[in-house]
Parts: structure tokens; sequence; C-alpha cells
């Protein structure tokens, strides 16, 4: 890995155009992990709703002072973490 080495600059352009023109990949350790990151296996979903109730869903969250998304995701939680009634 090389090492950077600034050199005097005489104006704020000179700089710019040093850093706009430098290439750092000579100044970064190949380990094949820099490139890597975790990110979480959970992603959000999409799903469809009827505008009637999207609009159902929209008065019931203004009227409690939330995001839909919020109001959403409790009553969803509600539900399936409710007492199951079978049939």
């Amino acid at each position: 890995m090389a090492r950077l080495d600034l050199p005097e600059f005489k104006t704020y352009e000179e700089e710019a155009s040093f850093w706009d023109n430098l290439d750092t990949a000579d100044f970064m350790e190949d380990d094949g992990e820099w490139f890597r990151f975790e990110t979480s296996r959970k992603r959000a979903m999409r799903v469809a709703i009827l505008p009637e109730v999207a609009s159902e869903l929209a008065q019931r969250a203004r009227a409690q002072g939330v995001s839909v998304e919020t109001l959403v995701n409790v009553l969803l939680l509600e539900h399936i973490r409710g007492p199951a009634v079978h049939a």
C-alpha cells in the first residue's frame, strides 16, 4: 500500500483539482474486506391496500397523530399476536 504525501496547495482551486483527480485505489489496502459490509436481512414489505381501506387508515392515523405505516404495523402486530380465534 502506497503512502499519500500531500503537497502544499497555493489555492483552494489547486487543492480541489488535486482531490478531484486523485485515484485512491493505490492507497487502500486490498485485503478483500473493504467492500464488504453487513446489512440486515430484514426487509420492508410493500402490500397493496384497497383505496377505501387506505382512506380509513389515513383518517385513523391522523386522529391518533401517527403515520399510516406506524398504525398499520401496530394493527398487524395486535392481530398476529392477539388470541387466536378458531372456527
